[in-house]
């Protein structure tokens, strides 16, 4: 393994250091596609001098200072030149946290594809952390090159060819200097890939399993309109596959999972899979997709979600992100993905109805009373379970699941608690309160329904299996 990548490496030193012509510079300016939220283009080849042009156009508009990715991105579009001056360029993106963009109809190519993979977004408030920040549009195209060192038809002398390999030596460490100091995320797959490209040829990135795997978000797509627990499941196996660096299909078809849901509104939705997952089966997917994406901001070229993974052999706890394009099959290319209409939100696909559809909205049914009546409850509302957690809330940690019809005993019917954290719950309270009073108001009926639908109410019980912790009132009925 450990020869492979070397080779691989010194295969597309070659490749992208010696192209040719490429003494010409790309243009840098400020502007880009405003769609994929950029604030910089680059476009044409890269030459000597780009880096230092990036550095002043940086210096220029100040360190980023976003709470989003978006508006802090580089636009790219170019086919290669200098590997020597792509990855000066990527050490100052990463220097200066900017994320990296291939927009609808652009390429980036060869060298290009070393600055694109250094993208990153960094948060104002979480010190040095960051995370990965490199997107491209469905109809947009990333080619990494084959190896291929680009020669004259003549001889060479001993003197010239020790010359062209301590060019190609010293190329190899600067991408592993890159990978190590600035951290970027190269997976060892795209070179193993690489080697098997011929030469004067192109790998592309052309499916959702391979833009998965490589942690490269295909943006902007819209979310699918049925098929929730298919969605589901590819979201949940894509972003393991990019953290694990493996591929879904290395274990046939990926399975599909069953999923409970702790949250379904009109934009919101939170589940977790049945512990068949990862590890021999024994681990789960926690996930979420939210119509106002990471940001709030319901912006279509941001990520949608999170998926967490826990339990399994090795106790793992990880998370990832969650693109709208992992929801699609991993075969699927990426140029046949749905692109959102311009205007359009992740809340015009119908996915979240769909979701409401599929394993129901919450509704209670002849409510005149948040409370429960008897000390004995049971599960309902879930497909399979419901997580069973240390607090009111569904960001307390996990104590254990809660089976679909299963008795569980409620120590206090009067202790109807509001969820942690939220300004709303104290007001449910109260509002079922008022509905206690008032049975046969309408208004209060209502309102008293939606907080039990949107988790604001809980209590605490004691499972079947003697263990304590608390639950969504949604999940409970006498």
């Amino acid at each position: 393994m450990h020869m492979i990548f070397r080779t691989v490496l010194v295969a597309l030193t070659c490749a992208l250091f010696l192209m040719p012509g490429q003494s010409g510079a790309a243009t840098i300016t400020l502007g880009g596609s405003q769609e994929m939220g950029c604030r910089i283009a680059i476009d044409g080849q890269i030459g000597k001098g780009d880096a230092d042009a990036l550095r002043a156009v940086f210096e220029e508009i100040g360190y980023p200072t976003e709470y989003s990715p978006i508006g802090r991105r580089i636009c790219l579009n170019s086919p290669g030149g200098s590997l020597l001056e792509g990855l000066a360029m990527a050490d100052l993106i990463a220097e200066w946290n900017f994320g990296t963009a291939v927009p609808d109809g652009a390429s980036c190519e060869s060298a290009c594809s070393i600055v694109f993979l250094a993208g990153r977004f960094n948060n104002p408030e979480a010190g040095g952390a960051f995370s990965v920040d490199r997107v491209m549009h469905p109809r947009a195209r990333i080619g990494f090159h084959a190896p291929s060192l680009l020669l004259g038809e003549r001889s060479y002398s001993r003197e010239e060819v020790d010359k062209a390999y301590a060019i190609a030596l010293d190329s190899m460490a600067g991408i592993l200097r890159h990978r190590a100091e600035s951290l970027t995320a190269i997976p060892d797959s795209l070179f193993l890939d690489l080697l098997g490209t011929p030469p004067f040829e192109m790998t592309y990135v052309e499916t959702v399993g391979q833009a998965a795997r490589w942690q490269i978000g295909v943006v902007p797509v819209a979310l699918p309109s049925g098929g929730v627990s298919e969605a589901l499941s590819y979201a949940c196996w894509h972003v393991d596959s990019g953290l694990l660096d493996y591929s879904p299909s290395e274990y046939g078809s990926p399975f599909m999972l069953e999923f409970s849901f702790e949250e379904l509104t009109d934009e919101t939705l939170r589940g977790a899979s049945s512990r068949e997952f990862r590890y021999e089966g024994s681990a789960q997917c926690e996930i979420g997709i939210f119509a106002s994406g990471g940001f709030n901001d319901y912006s279509t070229v941001d990520y949608v979600g999170v998926a967490q993974y826990t339990g399994g052999a090795t106790d793992q706890d990880v998370s990832g992100t969650v693109y709208a394009y992992m929801l699609y099959p991993s075969e699927q290319s990426i140029d046949t993905l749905p692109v959102p209409r311009p205007g359009d939100d992740l809340r015009s696909s119908g996915f979240f109805q769909a979701a409401r559809g599929t394993f129901g909205g919450g509704a209670t049914g002849g409510l005149t009373s948040c409370r429960l009546t008897q000390a004995n409850a049971q599960v309902i509302n879930v497909n399979e379970f419901v997580n069973l957690r240390a607090a009111p809330g569904l960001r307390a940690p996990i104590v254990g699941q809660l089976r679909l019809a299963e008795q569980v005993q409620v120590p206090d019917i009067g202790a109807l608690l509001p969820v942690r954290g939220a300004p709303r719950g104290p007001t449910c309270v109260s509002i079922c309160d008022g509905l206690s009073s008032s049975p046969s108001d309408v208004g209060l009926k209502d309102s008293a329904e939606g907080c039990i639908a949107e988790n604001m109410l809980w209590y605490q019980v004691i499972s079947s299996s003697g263990v304590t912790g608390y639950v969504s009132r949604h999940f409970l009925t006498d």
